[in-house]
């Protein structure tokens, strides 16, 4: 019960005030079905510490809602009486540049489903491309000719004045106004946003990475190994490492978020906010971001959220929130092959005014 309660209180209370809560928060999911099973057990057994629990579960409902969703009777009018586009978010992981797939053709594999879902405005997290003579990698070049023709590109690193890593925003609708945000307590995130007309409407489109774990192999390889043997000095050095950049993560985002909303705020147009936040819907973060906005999963998704793709367990950590002058319907998440370390997520967008 204790835990459980701490991972509600986790979207409460700031990290920066005390961090630790929000490890609770990643263990909601596994915490609530827990005590689920210790509720239907102590009814079994008619005990009085029942009630208590189920209070608990019962304030746990909104909660759940941010991780599982049943919304099998989305309705929506193609008829063309609406105004609406198709938006897709989606962390690419630089298109597997390194190869971690040890597959030559994910990135081929990756542009086939951008070409097939045909989004008219995607926003792309670890974007890369490159100016190299072979054109392997010129990945702006394609989608401005094959998927959407106008781009919004920052980049955080440029290697060798070839090589250009960062966030980007296409859209088939015009662009009037581009801005790039920087994160001052990160030296490589940031969140730009895009001022796209569709017809009769503008609405801003926020595309942002906040701050990550930034795990290292070791990391990884100690989380896969813990429990095959007894605990050495080792395994104990390498949890303490990896708290300490939790910490750091957790503390970093809230900053980042707080900027991110206040820039939201002042917005003259309706927002659509999409990223890899690195945060989980119980998080700080999350309730903070989604004040006065609507989480499309929430609004138009079904099943299971997760978005994470990655070798740890998988979490719901990619979003798109709107301004309630919108609507959303149909929200996805494509989990049919493994392209990225990361899930894309995509939903309609209704807007205000009519159709053209």
């Amino acid at each position: 019960m204790l835990f459980l309660a701490f991972s509600l209180l986790s979207a409460y209370v700031s990290p920066e005030r005390i961090w630790w809560l929000a490890l609770f928060g990643l263990g909601f999911g596994p915490l609530f079905l827990i005590n689920l099973l210790f509720l239907l057990f102590w009814i079994l057994r008619k005990r009085r510490r029942v009630y208590n629990v189920l209070i608990l579960i019962l304030l746990c409902i909104p909660r759940i809602s941010g991780i599982l969703q049943f919304n099998f009777d989305d309705e929506f009018d193609e008829s063309g009486k609406v105004s609406y586009f198709k938006l897709m978010s989606f962390n690419v992981r630089l298109f597997d540049l390194y190869n971690w797939f040890n597959s030559h053709d994910t990135k081929a594999r990756l542009f086939s489903y951008l070409k097939k879902e045909a989004p008219d405005v995607i926003c792309f997290q670890e974007y890369y491309t490159s100016t190299r003579e072979d054109g392997s990698f010129r990945n702006t070049d394609s989608i401005s000719k094959h998927i959407a023709r106008y781009s919004h590109i920052e980049f955080t690193t440029v290697l060798k004045k070839t090589d250009y890593f960062g966030i980007a925003t296409f859209s088939r609708f015009p662009i009037i106004n581009r801005k790039k945000i920087p994160f001052p307590n990160s030296g490589g995130n940031f969140f730009i946003y895009t001022d796209i007309v569709k017809g009769k409407d503008t609405v801003r489109v926020f595309n942002t990475h906040l701050e990550s774990v930034r795990l290292k192999w070791e990391d990884y390889r100690f989380i896969e190994n813990l429990g095959n043997d007894e605990v050495n000095q080792d395994e104990l050095d390498g949890g303490m490492k990896i708290l300490k950049r939790l910490r750091t993560a957790y503390q970093k985002r809230v900053m980042q978020v707080s900027q991110l909303r206040d820039t939201i705020r002042n917005s003259p147009y309706p927002v659509i906010l999409c990223g890899d936040f690195n945060d989980t819907p119980s998080s700080y973060s999350y309730r903070i971001l989604s004040d006065k906005l609507l989480d499309a999963f929430r609004e138009s998704g079904s099943g299971l959220g997760n978005t994470y793709a990655g070798p740890l367990p998988s979490f719901r950590i990619d979003f798109i929130f709107h301004s309630q002058q919108l609507k959303s319907h149909r929200f996805k998440t494509y989990r049919d092959e493994k392209l990225s370390d990361h899930y894309p997520i995509t939903c309609l967008i209704e807007l205000p005014g009519s159709a053209d």
